[in-house]
């Protein structure tokens, strides 16, 4: 647009014009010229300032966004003051890229993709830093069935610098953690999670300095509330504190030890509209010592950086990748004369432009780790003649997974239980119409929760009950009929009758809502199994199929209404 402005201007000069003589004509093109000239010259990423900034869960981060191959023109001062860290967030295992039949941000990522790009800025820039936030792990079947050898190679391999612990990190519990970080040398930061407690303390540190040329950075690790988010026996012995008071304290320590800047990577959520305490912005308000905010968590695309205003008035930008590796974050990081930081930030899409760069040798690598699992995960189960939906009040999906751990419950384990209820949120993925894999299974339930039965007073399922109806539904059995209105318990019968409060229930769940949810607090017994659930599901899915050649259906049935 500029260059047809200047065009049209230059032959509006060369055409004779009875209003405007020969010299203001030139006058008037010399600072059209000028004026574009400058236009160019400016970041493109200062046209959209903090107050523009935008938050997309499911949107395509392509847009506005670099291709990631800018070079300084200036590459001697780069060497002082300068420097680009990379970072990466909730990567969840996504080993290969996205499926290709995705609504949104299909065929992205990858771990070869994702090498190939870093490579790249690292041949263009002369320091560069990797970073990533947390919730490396689980998501996809390599970290089910390789218990993060393959992740923590690719730590290794890309050259990550820091990193630090996310909720999911502690899915294998804590002998699954010691492993992971036995099997990588990036060093871990986790400022406030005490590990001092436990066997893994000499793998965690508080904080710690990496050099960029002649700047020394410093860095801290703040993670989500482990409470009511972890299950309780999956991280014994490590002790979360509020992040604030214990991130500010340990970044004006760094300073003291000579950190140029300090940088947070963080696992605690982002949200754009919300300044509370525990989350990144409020974190960046409330400290005087941090300088940058690498967030996770959220899985939030955040294509333009938050700048938060710090208690010493500063603005401090709060930035995020998503999640999956779909895009890597880039910040080219300069220190002022004045001692402070100023940010060119992009969002740089993972795409398969980036196949013919791939590192072969580093491509065998993962392929090693690929083609066994990918043998036994192509193995199809049965077809499914249309697709499963999942979501609140009732889906296909929801019913046929409550279901199925109702018969889990009785198959594997001989028990008849009256209940049967799976939290809508670890129901991961839908199913589509055609073949189901056991790939497919580890997608839909790729957590390694297990079978928990538990025994319940009337009187206390009931009280659970509310809870489903303030939540507006979620997956139960088909012996419930629930009615709903105005998100309280309008009607209720369990296998046709209703609640007797002093009788004693059986409920079959998941080990991770027993120890994490108010409403089975006050059971009465509790046995847990030692069987992942994605295995009961692939179980029952065949056991489905056989019972209708070949064929996997489900459908709603009311079991929940709501009026």
């Amino acid at each position: 647009m500029y260059l047809c402005s200047i065009w049209l201007t230059f032959i509006r000069f060369l055409q004779p014009d009875e209003h405007n003589n020969m010299m203001h004509r030139f006058i008037y093109t010399i600072l059209i010229l000028v004026a574009g000239l400058a236009y160019t010259s400016c970041d493109p990423l200062e046209q959209n300032r903090p107050d523009n900034n935008q938050e997309h869960e499911t949107t395509d981060p392509d847009t506005g966004t670099p291709d990631g191959n800018d070079k300084e023109d200036d590459k001697e001062e780069s060497d002082n003051d300068e420097f680009v860290i990379l970072f990466t967030n909730d990567f969840h295992s996504q080993i290969e890229p996205t499926d290709k039949n995705l609504d949104y941000n299909a065929d992205r990522g990858g771990a070869k993709r994702l090498k190939a790009l870093i490579d790249s800025v690292r041949t263009a820039e002369p320091h560069v830093l990797l970073a990533d936030a947390g919730d490396l792990v689980q998501g996809t079947y390599y970290f089910s069935l390789l218990n993060g050898v393959v992740e923590m190679m690719i730590l290794d391999e890309l050259g990550y610098d820091i990193r630090t612990v996310g909720n999911h990190e502690f899915d294998k519990k804590m002998v699954g953690l010691g492993e992971m970080f036995a099997m990588s040398k990036v060093p871990v930061v986790a400022t406030n999670y005490d590990f001092s407690n436990t066997a893994l303390s000499h793998y965690v540190q508080p904080s710690k300095i990496i050099n960029a040329g002649k700047l020394k950075i410093g860095f801290i690790g703040l993670g989500v509330m482990l409470e009511g988010l972890v299950d309780p026996t999956s991280c014994e012995g490590v002790i979360w504190q509020d992040a604030i008071n214990v991130a500010d304290t340990e970044a004006g320590r760094l300073r003291e030890q000579g950190a140029d800047m300090v940088i947070a990577i963080s696992h605690l959520g982002y949200d754009k509209n919300s300044d509370i305490y525990y989350k990144d912005r409020g974190v960046a308000k409330q400290t005087r010592n941090i300088d940058m905010i690498i967030g996770g968590h959220s899985h939030t695309f955040i294509n333009y950086p938050d700048y938060v205003t710090n208690l010493d008035g500063d603005k401090v930008p709060v930035v995020q990748t998503g999640s999956k590796g779909i895009c890597l974050g880039y910040a080219k990081i300069k220190i002022e004369s004045n001692g402070k930081p100023s940010f060119t930030y992009k969002l740089i899409p993972v795409k398969k432009h980036l196949d013919t760069k791939i590192d072969p040798v580093f491509a065998a690598k993962v392929d090693s780790y690929t083609t066994d699992v990918s043998r036994k995960m192509e193995e199809v189960i049965g077809y499914c003649p249309s697709a499963l939906s999942k979501g609140n009040p009732e889906s296909p999906l929801g019913n046929l997974t409550a279901d199925g751990l109702l018969w889990a419950a009785k198959e594997f384990h001989g028990v008849t239980a009256d209940v049967s209820v799976y939290n809508s949120g670890g129901i991961r993925n839908t199913i589509a119409r055609g073949n189901l894999t056991v790939g497919d299974v580890f997608t839909v339930y790729p957590f390694d929760n297990v079978l928990s039965v538990i025994t319940m007073k009337g009187s206390e399922l009931r009280k659970f009950f509310d809870t489903v109806a303030a939540y507006g539904g979620m997956p139960i059995n088909a012996g419930v009929r629930l009615v709903i209105s105005n998100k309280k318990v309008k009607s209720l019968t369990i296998n046709g009758k209703a609640i007797n409060d002093s009788q004693t229930y059986t409920i079959a769940t998941l080990n991770y809502l027993v120890n994490t949810e108010d409403y089975f607090k006050n059971h009465l017994t509790r046995m847990d199994y030692s069987i992942y659930v994605w295995d009961y599901y692939t179980a029952y899915f065949r056991h489905l199929a056989a019972q209708n050649n070949g064929q996997i259906t489900a459908a709603k049935d009311g079991r929940i209404r709501v009026e």
